[in-house]
This record gives C-alpha cells, sequence and structure tokens, in this order.
C-alpha cells in the first residue's frame, strides 16, 4: 500500500496533483538540462578534436616539405650533380639517380626528383625523362626564387605536371650557381599520416582555377571530383566526401576568411563533426582548403541514450507516486 492510499480521497488529489506536477516540472527541466550540457561538451569536444586534426594536417605537409628540402641540400653538394648538370649530361644523372629515384619512389612516395639549368630550364625529370627543355621560371614561382635568391626553398606549388610538395636547392661549382635540382611528392602520405594519427578523414579541395597552370595531372589528380567551384583532389574517403561536403558550406568557409569553419554532416546514418580551413601555396595565395570529418554517432548514441534513461526513470518514479 502506498502513502496516498492511506490518504482521503480528496485529500489525495490536493496532495498528489500539485506534487505531481512539480514533479513533471523538475525533472523535464533536469533531463533537458543534462541534455543540452552533454551536447554542449559534445560540440566543444568536436571543435577541438577538427581543430587538432586540421593543426595536425598543418604539421605533417611541414614536415614532409623539411624532408625534401633536406634531401635536394645533401644531393645538391655532391660534386658529380654540380659536373653533370654544368655539362647538361641527362645520361649520366639517369644513370646514377634512377635506380636511386624508383627506391625512393616506393619507400616514400616521393614521385619527383628533378634538375634543372640556368635560368630554370629542366634538364631532367626522372619521373618523366622524355619531358625536359621547357623554361619553368614563369610557372614555378620555387624555382624563380631559387635562381633569383640563390638560396633554397619549400612549399606548396601547382605546376605543368599537377600539385605538390616541392623542396628546390640550387646547385653551385667553384662558387657559381650552375643550376638547381628538386625533390618533391604530392599530398596523400600527409593526409594519411593525419588518418592514423587523429582517426579521422581528410581530404583537399583545390579552386578549379588554380589547376590551369597544370598541362597534365597524374592519374589520382586528374580524376578528381566537382563540388562547385572546386575539387575534391584527394580524399582518403571519397565516398564520405562527396556525401558530406556541399557547395555551401565551401562558400561559408570561405567567408570565415583565414579562421577554420567548424560544421557537422550526416551520411547513411551517421553524423559526422566537420572542419574546413585554408589551404596556402608556398606564394601564400589561397588555392583551396583542407577539410577533416570525425564520426560522432557513438557519442551521440550515448547522449540519446542518457536521455532515454532520464525519461524512464522520471515515469517509474511519477507512477510510484501516483499509484
Amino acid at each position: 500500500m502506498t502513502f496516498t492510499h492511506i490518504l482521503p480521497s480528496g485529500l489525495k488529489k490536493k496532495t498528489i496533483l500539485p506534487v505531481a506536477f512539480i514533479l513533471i516540472i523538475s525533472m523535464t527541466c533536469v533531463a533537458g538540462f543534462n541534455y543540452y550540457s552533454q551536447v554542449s561538451i559534445l560540440k566543444t569536444d568536436a571543435e577541438d578534436s577538427v581543430a587538432s586534426a586540421l593543426s595536425t594536417v598543418q604539421g605533417f605537409i611541414e614536415s614532409h616539405l623539411n624532408i625534401y628540402k633536406q634531401m635536394a641540400i645533401l644531393l645538391a653538394g655532391s660534386p658529380s650533380v654540380g659536373e653533370a648538370i654544368s655539362n647538361g649530361d641527362r645520361a649520366k644523372l639517369t644513370s646514377e639517380y634512377h635506380e636511386s629515384y624508383a627506391a625512393l619512389k616506393k619507400g616514400i612516395q616521393l614521385n619527383q626528383m628533378n634538375f634543372h639549368r640556368p635560368p630554370g630550364v629542366a634538364l631532367l625529370r626522372l619521373q618523366n625523362v622524355e619531358h625536359y627543355g621547357d623554361n619553368l621560371v614563369d610557372v614555378r614561382r620555387t624555382i624563380a626564387d631559387v635562381y633569383k635568391n640563390k638560396t633554397g626553398v619549400k612549399g606548396l606549388e601547382f605546376g605543368r605536371t599537377g600539385l605538390g610538395l616541392r623542396g628546390v636547392e640550387p646547385v653551385f661549382s667553384k662558387g657559381n650557381m650552375i643550376g638547381s635540382l628538386e625533390f618533391g611528392g604530392d599530398l596523400a602520405p600527409a593526409l594519411h599520416d593525419t588518418k592514423r594519427a587523429n582517426g579521422v578523414e581528410c581530404g583537399i579541395l583545390i579552386a578549379k582555377s588554380a589547376t590551369s597552370i597544370a598541362q597534365s595531372l597524374p592519374d589520382w589528380q586528374g580524376k578528381a571530383k566537382p563540388i562547385g567551384d572546386f575539387l575534391a583532389l584527394y580524399s582518403t574517403n571519397s565516398t564520405l566526401t562527396m556525401g558530406i561536403i556541399t557547395e555551401a558550406m565551401i562558400n561559408t568557409a570561405k567567408a570565415q576568411g583565414s579562421f577554420p569553419y567548424i560544421d557537422t554532416g550526416s551520411y547513411q546514418g551517421k553524423s559526422y563533426s566537420l572542419g574546413i580551413s585554408p589551404l596556402k601555396d608556398y606564394s601564400g595565395a589561397n588555392i583551396g582548403y583542407i577539410y577533416v570529418m570525425k564520426d560522432r554517432t557513438l557519442v551521440l548514441s550515448k547522449i540519446y541514450k542518457s536521455l532515454a534513461i532520464n525519461v524512464i526513470v522520471f515515469i517509474l518514479v511519477l507512477t510510484a507516486i501516483v499509484y
């Protein structure tokens, strides 16, 4: 027998109805507060998580740039390289470094190893030995700066064969600059490093206008899918990218300027946190965006489960009091 059964019926109504009403209001407020508090925590955590992942991408890009530049510095100091470049000896450079290039391509995904002669003319591309003799100064700011300042540079840059991370160094002989050389690779390794480190899917969006300099693109760049005025040039999960990222999101990110744009999206029943941040090339121009996507479905599921438990407890307590 409950407490209400021993009360006169009139007193029961006068007692129970206000108590029930107060309980309903109180429990609703508690459940609502708990829900919105957890959602707020989730939002803050998501913003911190995607911001951290965006920083990680930039960090890995810089790390790979440093590797390419250090490799260029090392090779530029070789007397045999200086002699071959000075003599325009393509055969010697090919015979000495073709196997090394192949090994580096397989080992660290290096995809460019190039030699140039003044004033920035392509002497040898080990990744495309038949294509040479073109002046790169007008299309490659990195090479132009190396010949202008006689010092090495590194950066992200479009060239005639696509977008790449590049480390370029001058080559000297007897105190005179007699050419330059470069090592480079694409953004894929940096993106995969980020995926492994942060548990996110990520990729790059490139403005269509930025690709105009390229006469040809590698297979993976040439298959880029359009999203408005941008191309999804590379992604660790292209299906997810095309399912979540929209032209409206990119336009909103553009309006954010240099600040990261944080949003959410859903695809095939799952919810994702999304971060988009500007991508700048060697010259400082904004050529597109880096983006990261993190699955937040499990966390949302726990929040909804907690809310459901609160509601069930509330109903049980109310039922016990009333009956």
